[in-house]
């Protein structure tokens, strides 16, 4: 007996995922993108809870990484980017299942609550998975409309790769920078204005109250691999060092190829004992890596704390001077701006930047 075509989904909330797909092709914040598009499907199949999965293939495993999550509260719904880029974990059946097909999905039902997942992509090239928790399994016609809707997902994604990555590396571009730079400095003084609002309490929550800090890599001799190796192999080593750095920072750490062989790196919410470890952890993942035909390859680095009272051109002008001694005294080797001026290995001639330097030294011991 033939079965009776799937009811069309309702128009009002057709109305409101064609709105979404509006409003995400307006998007150009990578980390807007995705909490709109998860947050546009929760919504469209009345869940209560929402994941976005980033999936990755290394053979002969496919693992998924946590990119971030949202909850409904009534008519407010709560984002929360969760991710560390280190945690990356097997694909259980669900995700496995939806994985099958081009913008695939799949549902199970667990108690009272359906899971359901939807896949971001065509078959073996799925990025991204979209998990939603809800009281009800959708219809065959609600899964076609969020297959159109997640395919604008995957083109306005497309579209930001092309304007913001540099093309040879997949890392941010310079073109980016500034706007990522200017948001890096807004949260440098939130967490300034939350340390000095608790006080001497230390009630308040070292995930928004620790310092932000710059920090820029340039990969030593370059030129000399080039000249010897050729271009070709120079690229490689580029490429090489942009993949051992998205394996040594945080998902969420930015990362620039600035020009040529040199690199930035913004890092948020960082204790100063552990900055320097940090970088040095890439430093020594550098030394320790093979590069094909090169042989060894080192980089140095230096960094800088975001201070807010300081305009971009000093901030990135600490980052640099302290690269410039990492290189002149040897290379390979992570040094920070406040420790070399505190230890006398680096001066300031100019007299804002004494003064400036004074007022943090004298903020430190009075």
């Amino acid at each position: 007996m033939r079965q009776p075509p799937a009811a069309p989904p309702d128009s009002s909330r057709t109305l409101a995922l064609l709105a979404g797909a509006e409003a995400l092709s307006r998007l150009r914040d990578l980390r807007e993108i995705y909490r709109h598009a998860t947050e546009t499907v929760m919504r469209f199949l009345d869940g209560s809870y929402g994941l976005l999965f980033a999936v990755r293939f290394t053979p002969p495993e496919l693992t998924v990484g946590l990119l971030g999550c949202c909850v409904a509260d009534g008519q407010v719904t709560n984002w929360d980017d969760v991710c560390d880029g280190q945690s990356w974990l097997p694909v259980d059946p669900l995700l496995s299942r939806c994985l099958h097909a081009d913008y695939g999905h799949a549902a199970t039902r667990e108690g009272d609550t359906w899971r359901l997942a939807f896949a971001v992509g065509e078959l073996g090239q799925a990025r991204w998975v979209i998990e939603i928790h809800s009281p009800e399994e959708p219809s065959e016609a609600d899964c076609a409309a969020l297959g159109l809707f997640l395919r604008c997902f995957d083109n306005q994604h497309h579209a930001w790769e092309y304007a913001n990555l540099d093309t040879l590396t997949r890392l941010l571009n310079r073109r980016t920078f500034d706007d990522d730079f200017e948001r890096l400095i807004a949260a440098a003084e939130q967490a300034e204005q939350a340390r000095l609002d608790s006080g001497e309490r230390r009630e308040y929550s070292l995930a928004v109250s620790q310092p932000c800090w710059l920090g820029v890599v340039d990969i030593d001799h370059f030129k000399s691999i080039n000249d010897n190796y050729g271009h070709l192999f120079g690229d490689e080593v580029l490429l090489r060092v942009a993949e051992l750095m998205r394996m040594s920072f945080r998902n969420h750490d930015k990362l620039f190829r600035f020009g040529g062989e040199e690199f930035v790196v913004m890092l948020r919410n960082v204790a100063e004992d552990n900055v320097k470890g940090i970088f040095d952890r890439f430093r020594e993942a550098v030394v320790q890596h093979e590069f094909p035909r090169v042989g060894q390859v080192a980089c140095s680095v230096g960094f800088a704390r975001i201070d807010p009272r300081l305009s971009p051109a000093e901030l990135l002008g600490r980052a640099d001077e302290a690269l410039y001694y990492s290189k002149e005294h040897g290379r390979n080797q992570v040094n920070g701006f406040d420790e070399l001026i505190m230890s006398g290995k680096l001066r300031i001639t100019t007299p804002a930047g004494q003064a400036q330097i004074q007022s943090d030294i004298d903020e430190i011991f009075l």
